[in-house]
């Protein structure tokens, strides 16, 4: 398939010019006017190149975009011009697709984890842009804490990383949002959460939860954002036919 029609397949779908982003979405770099096999993985890094050019990939398809984020100066120097210099010679081009593979509705990586928990009447909040990041879902039945932990440990296999409970026993309403997605909290809490499921947080998280009698687990960064790549990867398999696969680079922030 050539790149340009690539690029306008991936455009439709994850519509990047809805999102107000902190980096490139879309194409970083073009290697190649075709694509033929393609690795897509959480974060751009030196071993997700190499997986690539041990698959023969010529086009590799990220969630964090690393040397691409708007305060990088992407000068082609050090470490990044080492990758860029790798991508050029072994012709593989670069897409990323950060908060657009956040909020999808059907391969997001918020959207997959409420499918997994069994979530039911799902509304967005925590909008950037035009569109909703993270997503607000119920269980048709409240579960106890310990009930709901163990739902999660078996959405999140690598387990649960922080579980901060100040809030309802009675577990109903659940906001989620990946990542470092705990700025949203505030808002749940507004919708009428009972927790709220990310990935990583940072130190005031633990207070302001306290503080709020709230709810809150993460399980890592990296291992809640695996979702929408891997679904993106089967995705263009099965609708283009091009051979994708996802790797997995475990990260355990």
């Amino acid at each position: 398939m050539k790149l340009s029609e690539f690029s306008l397949w991936l455009n439709e779908l994850l519509c990047p010019g809805a999102f107000r982003d902190y980096c490139v979405d879309g194409l970083c770099v073009e290697a190649s006017d075709q694509v033929t096999k393609i690795v897509t993985g959480v974060s751009f890094r030196d071993r997700l190149i190499d997986a690539a050019i041990e698959e023969g990939a010529d086009c590799i398809i990220v969630h964090h975009p690393n040397g691409f984020w708007k305060n990088d100066d992407r000068v082609l120097v050090g470490k990044f011009g080492e990758r860029m210099r790798r991508l050029m010679q072994h012709g593989i081009s670069l897409y990323g697709f950060h908060l657009p593979l956040d909020g999808h509705v059907e391969i997001g990586n918020n959207a997959l984890i409420a499918k997994a928990f069994g979530l039911e009447n799902l509304e967005g909040f925590m909008v950037e842009g035009e569109r909703p990041v993270g997503w607000i879902g119920e269980f048709k039945s409240a579960l106890s804490l310990a009930e709901f932990v163990a739902v999660a440990e078996n959405v999140f296999p690598h387990g649960i990383q922080n579980r901060l409970f100040y809030g309802p026993d009675a577990i109903k309403k659940v906001a989620i949002c990946s990542g470092s997605g705990a700025s949203g909290m505030e808002e749940a809490i507004a919708k009428g959460a009972d927790v709220f499921v990310t990935g990583d947080i940072k130190e005031y998280v633990p207070i302001a939860v306290e503080e709020a009698g709230f709810n809150l687990i993460s399980a890592g960064h990296h291992r809640t954002e695996i979702f929408g790549v891997r679904a993106l990867a089967a995705k263009i398999e099965a609708e283009l036919g091009i051979p994708a696969k996802f790797v997995d680079i475990d990260n355990p922030v």
